[in-house]
């Protein structure tokens, strides 16, 4: 007779295939004591078959049996060729209509052209399916445990973390707090995937892809992640604090993520490259000028009908030194004070407490001292509580534009090393911009000609 073997191992951490070598010694054993001869042999090693994965060597096997090529199948254990369901009624259909017999290095032959061998077959994957039901659950609830606990979810290594996804990477944490300072700020996310390219910032996930593997999208995915403000989330509900050091406070957290998930916020407009696109307004028609970039310098033009047409660097530069100059004033930190900040702490305190309430409520139902229409109206009472105190944390958490300019010890220097939307986003902040129109023939840069009106 012409036997097949089918060889399989869930997991090779090594990749050494050697279980599938041991099953492979056993399985030609086999094969020799029954005077079989072993015609194929498919190997699906490091894969498993109680998900939605293809198998190669399994789709190969099921075409040598619809193709006759053999009359023997050969496994180490009958989960071991199928465990679904859809896997296994394929085994029988194709082995039924052609004489297959399945013979089991752990077990005993399965002949599937008779009843009590499809029986069998089908004893043997109903326990197969109920192994993995048991695994599968045993598995959902050791993680609902662990986000109990604060404890790190299994998995890839996340940004901003070292391998035991509890201490913090110095590097990547930096870089994430910068961006959330940069997003709130003004910022985009396009910029900081730059950023983070261009200094060779790799994802856990990507890391062994040599192309830049951040974009806008990424960065967003990323910001929006509870665990940088040290919050456990589970199946996509946060389920409280984490044992892990929290990256930036969960204040700055909430900001961006409201910042972020602003419908109206217009994530695909482009970004303008130079510092007065989008900000300076045309003082004939009132529109924002767009920039135009000639073989040495860049240029200001009215989109409309063309009324006024400045040299870009003259005025970016008298603009940054007017900024640099006006925020250098001593009374100038006086932007920053805000008497009617929020105690963030209380706020954290209280968010923890609903939190933690609103776990006690799913307690008292199963233990039947709360009805389900109670439990619905006071988990709705609850979440609204909690919404209301989110929303005052991350009022609290939206950063100044000013800020870092305010701060700085040397305010210039602090400007020029800021990305360029960050410092058009602190110039709508400060200041309306209007250009008029030089006169015919003018060659110099009257300051004249540009109008500065002053918000602060």
């Amino acid at each position: 007779m012409r036997a097949t073997v089918y060889l399989r191992i869930s997991q090779d951490r090594n990749g050494d295939e050697l279980g599938v070598a041991r099953q492979r010694e056993d399985a030609d054993r086999l094969i020799a004591s029954r005077g079989w001869v072993k015609v194929t042999e498919h190997v699906d090693n490091d894969i498993s078959a109680a998900g939605k994965r293809r198998r190669p060597g399994f789709e190969a096997l099921i075409a040598d049996i619809e193709a006759s090529r053999v009359e023997v199948v050969v496994g180490w254990t009958f989960d071991r060729i199928c465990r679904t369901p859809r896997d296994r009624l394929r085994l029988l259909e194709v082995g039924r209509q052609h004489g297959v017999v399945i013979a089991l290095v752990r077990g005993s032959d399965i002949d599937l052209t008779t009843p009590a061998g499809r029986l069998t077959a089908g004893v043997l994957g109903e326990v197969a399916q109920h192994e993995i039901d048991v695994k599968a659950d045993r598995q959902r609830r050791a993680a609902e445990q662990t986000a109990a606990l604060g404890k790190p979810a299994a998995g890839p290594r996340p940004f901003g973390f070292a391998a035991d996804r509890m201490t913090l990477d110095p590097a990547e944490a930096d870089a994430i707090r910068g961006a959330y300072r940069s997003v709130l700020g003004g910022g985009s996310l396009a910029g900081i995937a730059r950023d983070w390219n261009a200094r060779g910032l790799r994802s856990s996930r990507y890391a062994a892809n040599e192309r830049p593997n951040w974009s806008a999208e990424t960065v967003k995915a990323l910001l929006l992640k509870p665990r940088n403000a040290g919050i456990r989330a589970h199946r996509g509900e946060e389920v409280g604090r984490a044992q892990w050091t929290a990256i930036v406070p969960e204040e700055t957290y909430r900001a961006a993520v409201v910042l972020l998930t602003d419908p109206n916020r217009r994530q695909s407009r482009p970004v303008g490259r130079y510092l007065l696109t989008g900000v300076a307004r045309c003082g004939v028609c009132g529109a924002t000028v767009q920039a135009g970039a000639r073989r040495t310098y860049h240029s200001y033009r009215c989109p409309s009908l063309g009324h006024v047409a400045r040299r870009g660097d003259h005025l970016d530069a008298y603009i940054s030194e007017m900024v640099v100059t006006y925020l250098s004033r001593p009374e100038a930190r006086d932007l920053l004070v805000d008497h009617e900040r929020p105690d963030v702490d209380a706020l954290r305190e209280r968010a923890h407490a609903i939190r933690v309430r609103l776990d006690s409520l799913a307690t008292d139902f199963a233990d039947e001292d709360l009805t389900a229409s109670q439990l619905r109206t006071a988990t709705q009472r609850m979440r609204a509580r909690l919404a209301e105190v989110e929303t005052e944390l991350a009022d609290a958490g939206k950063v100044d534009l000013l800020g870092d300019l305010v701060t700085a010890e040397d305010v210039e220097l602090a400007w020029t090393a800021m990305e360029t939307d960050r410092q058009r986003a602190a110039i709508h902040a400060l200041m309306r911009i209007t250009l008029h129109p030089p006169g015919r023939g003018a060659r110099y840069f009257d300051p004249s000609t540009v109008a500065v009106q002053w918000n602060a």
